[in-house]
């Protein structure tokens, strides 16, 4: 197992691993873990950065100007969650509260560029930053968040989540978007579906135990919440299949996100 990074801040205490995605590795709030995973399969725990697209890509490819290129599986039978979530990524500052990383997007993808990632934690609050830039061609990307948060904490209530969701995508029998939105609450659960949330906020509930609302400027939230004893809530800046639609990253102009998630427990409301 690598070494991590530990940031402490007040009570709250995350590990870091550089060397596989730049990764949470714990959460830690009053002792309480709030991250697992299904396996030590690099997409399958902790919580870890999606660069230069999340989610799956219909055909494992991306079109550019006519031409299409082609991306490997790392996945089952899917180009998953960008080439960064398994890289090493270089250390570029680090404090007590606070790391600043960066990783090149990889042979995998057709365009050289890199993205930088930042994890700044607080006493009631985890702070997420991360960066596409180009090194000397134009290309469309997609980045966000990958939390595996646990169902259940060994105390309190099960995991609740809640969205102003405009719209949520239809998923068709290939897993990805149809095209078709609808209504976000006639869908019932479980899901692996899109959700486009305007004002970027998603609130988290252990009840009787803690509340996380996580608030951050991309407006999709694709949540996964099969598992048993898992929900995955995650802040991206476009849909699944997204990239032939998104925004691009030039050279001198990269594209950023940010997301923080802040906490609040029963015993300290006011």
């Amino acid at each position: 197992m690598s070494p991590t990074l530990t940031l402490r801040s007040g009570d709250a205490v995350v590990q870091v691993d550089p060397e596989v995605g730049g990764r949470l590795v714990s959460w830690r709030v009053d002792e309480l873990e709030l991250l697992g995973g299904l396996s030590r399969v690099p997409e399958e725990y902790g919580c870890y950065p999606m660069a230069p697209w999340p989610g799956r890509l219909r055909g494992n490819r991306v079109a550019v100007d006519g031409a299409s290129h082609d991306l490997l599986p790392t996945y089952g039978p899917w180009a998953m969650h960008g080439t960064v979530l398994a890289s090493a990524w270089t250390i570029v500052d680090v404090t007590e509260t606070g790391v600043c990383l960066s990783t090149g997007l990889g042979a995998a993808w057709p365009w050289p560029g890199e993205v930088t990632l930042s994890w700044q934690l607080e006493s009631e609050a985890l702070r997420s930053e991360l960066m596409v830039s180009s090194d000397d061609a134009s290309f469309p990307a997609d980045m966000g968040w990958h939390p595996w948060f646990r169902r259940r904490l060994g105390r309190g209530g099960d995991l609740v989540w809640h969205a102003e969701a405009a719209a949520m995508l239809e998923r068709g029998d290939d897993l990805l978007p149809t095209g078709r939105r609808v209504d976000p609450w006639a869908v019932s659960g479980p899901h692996d579906d899109a959700f486009e949330v305007p004002n970027g906020r998603v609130e988290l509930h252990w009840p009787g135990v803690i509340s996380v609302t996580c608030q951050s400027d991309a407006r999709w939230m694709v949540v996964f919440d099969e598992p048993d004893d898992l929900i995955c809530v995650e802040p991206q800046t476009g849909p699944p299949d997204g990239l032939n639609v998104t925004t691009w990253v030039r050279p001198g102009f990269p594209k950023r996100a940010s997301v923080t998630w802040s906490w609040v427990r029963p015993s300290r409301s006011r």
